[in-house]
């Protein structure tokens, strides 16, 4: 036995000389079991979960799944691992020669290789006789599971021996037989167990959860400000109970990651003061009975009815009723995602008792950007923080988890796109981790109606997951068809339900996971009920005229247009007009640099915001793409739109009237649009949206919300909400002759997507061994669309490059934005010696920069600032940029 001491798990670089050199492997893999142990016995609620899909006790869950824990490093035994450090594998072995050099093959797969070729022959002796199914049909699901704690499974590898020498392999075998000593797993229970099918399928849906939390252990149990290294050979139970226990009670403590206790009983008041009269989704909300089991809920109401404060309550109910500790919100945008963090500060806590802290962390690609959120991590913006070397543990725990997006979904409270809970269930690296971060969740959703048919099968798989581990949902949205409704319900029970019936609108529909999926009408407050008259302009002047009129007469305006390309041109339009001062005519777009993107959005909600005055408001014209239609809460006098389908067009007219301000008249919708010919071609759309009909191609959609706008003259909410929806999508609209063709495409293309979308899908059923799909998380679409990439804007000015926001912190990044990769592929040769020199300078100094970064060395030229790129096909590009239009790309050839 004293050659398992002889095998490293940690080890210093050779330079530096604090604390012993190297952690025995032994020891580090009784680390991270103890990390297991201490974790889920101090995390009752995560334990419930772990029991209810492994189907075991909780005693029996917790003896299994730390004794798994201690196998984790097993691939570490591996010839091929040691001598990663041949310093410390000549020191171990003297005299013996190393002969299988290269680490080909991860020590995770090593590690499934060791059990297949050699351990599972050898490894229970004295096991009962009947333990062939466990060992065969469930054990590896588990060890696949453990083994996985680097973020994805083990793969599957080649010939033992070219990997093992024959004394490793016995090694390995030595230690196996000790742990099992030390923990002594009751192999008669589970033998007895594995005779049942049902048991035996419910463990690969379990070894999602333990793969999770095999990643948490692991990244925990490797701390070594904690777990101090030790070298020294000793008994591995005196190990255990002197050292990896004691380590890991102070190392769960540091991390954040237990719940706080909750606050119960709370009412809509006390959770949101501001409410006066609760409207009836949320009367419904704090009232509904709450099952003891996962549930879903979709909340379909018109926009303003207070459906986010209803999901909250929801929310907490469930907490308060031990279903959830937290609750995750995924929104469709960075910028809604930001605001929701916003809206969240001010009320989060209420979800706890008074006297504790729970974290709070904004999830997404930018959230560094937010200076909400950096504030948040620092500690002397909490409660009862202390200062100097005794920081408050509250500040660190946050910071930990917010170290990066995939530790993020661990807060108590998480705030972000819904790409980050999408990632949970696709084969990015980590999904386990994220998996494990929403189990203890209510998972909210919002405007849920918002993704396509790619984006939708993730979504659909999310929902299975998530109520499989006893999770419950909470979707909600203010345009949503019944076919999409009885998707999620689907989804959400993992196999088709009884048919959904109720087109009544506003609607909630409550499934709980034991019985069937009900339909609950509701009623919306009066202050949200509108008529909305809509008035058809078949021409650019007529659109003019409308804003001219109401400039004149004191409104603010807004003109939606369905491209950028579009906004600009018409932004152009405006500028020249005589009757539009050039202070009061704004352009919002999504080609602008982080840092003007941010400055506009806060000038906007200024200017159209609720608390905007009349002075403000007076004769102020905007011209924006979509991004207003959901980000942001902005109000406007008289609004144009771009034809665009029927659920977009609601969206827009969400922002017309949409605070009380007196007596403004009735509210119209102007639609810029074709007329709704009764015979239609393929091009009717595209006629008058050359541009947008690569954004919008479903012409038969447009075509019909066109004609069931003409036919109506007016809608009225909520009342006509549900029959628009379904004539444009699902039931009543007829399909002209010349658009079969386009509507056969459009089928086929989003049949097209449905399948990729289920594709880089993991499934539930297959447990976390079942796919060799795996890949970094930054090549796995969580949606389809146009190619893009990130670039950065840098101004040449005095003979240097800086970037184009100078000001704060990551300069580079607020200087950055989204760009299609065909339209702009690479930056022209610069002839200019001194640029060139200068962007090699700054890729060599510059952190975040390599060779790939696109940087663009913008000079000065008349009132903004000019660079020559190219397109995919070698065409000369010429890239234009100032802080009114943004970024304008130009083919020159």
């Amino acid at each position: 036995m004293q050659n398992l001491y002889n095998y490293w798990g940690k080890a210093r670089n050779p330079e530096d000389t604090d604390g012993e050199p190297y952690h025995l492997l032994v020891y580090h893999s009784l680390d991270v079991a103890a990390v297991g142990q201490v974790l889920l016995e101090q995390h009752s609620f995560l334990l419930d979960r772990l029991a209810y899909s492994m189907g075991l006790s909780k005693e029996q869950t917790i003896r299994w799944f730390v004794f798994l824990l201690g196998f984790h490093d097993l691939g570490k035994f591996a010839e091929n691992f040691q001598q990663l450090r041949e310093d410390l594998r000549q020191h171990f072995w003297p005299g013996e020669k190393i002969r299988k050099k290269g680490y080909s093959v991860r020590h995770d797969s090593l590690g499934m290789l060791l059990w297949q070729r050699h351990l599972q022959h050898k490894l229970f002796p004295d096991a009962p006789e009947n333990i062939n199914d466990f060992l065969q049909d469930v054990f590896p699901d588990w060890l696949a599971a453990v083994f996985g704690h680097h973020g994805w499974p083990p793969h599957k590898s080649d010939r033992i021996q070219n990997h093992f020498r024959d004394f490793d392999q016995q090694v390995a075998l030595d230690y196996c037989l000790a742990w099992q000593a030390l923990m002594q797993p009751d192999f008669a229970f589970v033998a007895e167990k594995a005779k049942d099918e049902a048991w035996q399928n419910r463990q690969k849906e379990a070894s999602w959860l333990l793969a999770g939390i095999a990643v948490l252990a692991d990244w925990l149990g490797s701390s070594q400000d904690v777990f101090q290294f030790h070298s020294e050979p000793m008994e591995l139970k005196k190990y255990w109970w002197k050292y990896a226990l004691p380590a890991a009670d102070i190392v769960i403590k540091q991390a954040g990651i237990l719940p706080p206790p909750v606050r119960h009983q709370q009412t809509l008041q006390s959770l949101f003061p501001y409410i006066e009269q609760p409207t009836p989704l949320q009367k419904t909300c704090a009232e509904l009975a709450i099952n003891p089991e996962p549930q879903l809920f979709i909340l379909e109401d018109v926009t303003g009815a207070g459906k986010t404060e209803a999901a909250l309550m929801l929310a907490h109910r469930l907490i308060d009723a031990g279903q959830a500790q937290g609750l995750y919100i995924g929104l469709p945008t960075m910028a809604t995602a930001n605001a929701m963090y916003e809206r969240m500060l001010e009320t989060y806590r209420r979800f706890y008792a008074d006297d504790q802290n729970p974290s709070l962390i904004l999830s997404h690609s930018a959230r560094h950007l937010s200076e909400k959120f950096q504030q948040s991590l620092l500690p002397e913006q909490l409660r009862q923080a202390r200062y100097g070397s005794e920081e408050d543990i509250t500040a660190q725990c946050n910071r930990w988890l917010a170290d990066n997006r995939k530790k993020a979904l661990l807060a108590d409270v998480g705030i972000g796109t819904i790409d980050q809970a999408l990632l949970a269930v696709m084969p990015a690296r980590h999904q386990s981790l994220r998996l494990l971060g929403l189990v203890n969740k209510v998972l909210i959703i919002d405007e849920v109606h918002a993704y396509d048919a790619y984006t939708s099968e993730p979504l659909k798989k999310l929902l299975r997951f998530h109520s499989a581990l006893g999770g419950s949902v909470i979707l909600l949205s203010a345009t949503l068809t019944r076919k999409q409704r009885q998707m999620f319900v689907d989804a959400f029970y993992g196999q088709r339900q009884g048919q959904l019936r109720r087109d009544d609108y506003p609607l909630m529909t409550h499934a709980a996971l034991s019985g069937n999926a009900s339909e609950l009408p509701l009623e919306t407050r009066p202050s949200v009920k509108r008529d909305m008259g809509i008035s058809f302009c078949h021409s650019e002047e007529k659109v003019l005229v409308v804003i001219q009129q109401a400039v004149e007469s004191g409104k603010c305006v807004c003109w939606i247009r369905n491209t950028v390309s579009d906004a600009r041109e018409a932004w152009r339009q405006l500028a020249g007009q005589t009757w539009l001062h050039g202070d009061r005519l704004h352009l919002f777009h999504s080609r602008f640099a982080m840092s003007d993107r941010i400055d506009i959005e806060q000038r906007m909600l200024g200017l159209f915001g609720k608390p905007s005055t009349p002075e403000q408001r007076e004769g102020q014209v905007l011209v924006a793409t979509q991004v207003v239609e959901q980000s942001l809460d902005l109000d406007f006098d008289v609004m144009i739109s771009d034809l665009a389908p029927i659920d977009l067009l609601i969206q827009r007219a969400g922002r017309l009237h949409r605070h009380e301000r007196g007596d403004r008249g009735e509210p119209v919708l102007h639609l810029f649009s074709l007329e709704p010919d009764p015979k239609p071609d393929a091009d009717w759309y595209k006629a008058l949206f050359p541009k947008a009909n690569f954004v919008y191609p479903h012409t038969l959609v447009l075509w019909r919300t066109a004609t069931v706008l003409d036919e109506k003259k007016s809608w009225q909410m909520p009342e006509d909400a549900r029959e628009l929806l379904e004539y444009v999508y699902d039931h009543g609209g007829e399909c002209p002759e010349g658009l079969e063709d386009v509507a056969l495409q459009m089928e086929g293309d989003t049949l097209g997507q449905k399948d990729a979308g289920a594709f880089a899908s993991l499934r539930l059923e297959s447990g976390y061994r079942g796919t060799d799909r795996w890949d970094e998380e930054a090549r796995v679409a969580t949606r389809l669309g146009e190619e893009t990439h990130t670039v950065y804007l840098a101004r040449w000015e005095d003979g240097k490059l800086a970037p184009w926001k100078e000001e704060g912190r990551y300069p580079w990044e607020k200087s950055s934005l989204r760009v299609n990769r065909m339209q702009l592929t690479r930056l022209a040769p610069v002839e200019d010696s001194h640029i060139q020199q200068a962007l090699e300078d700054l890729r060599r100094d510059e952190k975040l920069f390599d060779e790939q970064s696109f940087i663009l060395p913008l000079v000065k030229e008349g009132e903004g600032f000019k660079v020559l790129g190219e397109d995919e096909y070698g065409r000369v590009v010429e890239v234009f940029y100032d802080k009114l239009i943004g970024l304008e790309m130009k083919r020159l050839q």
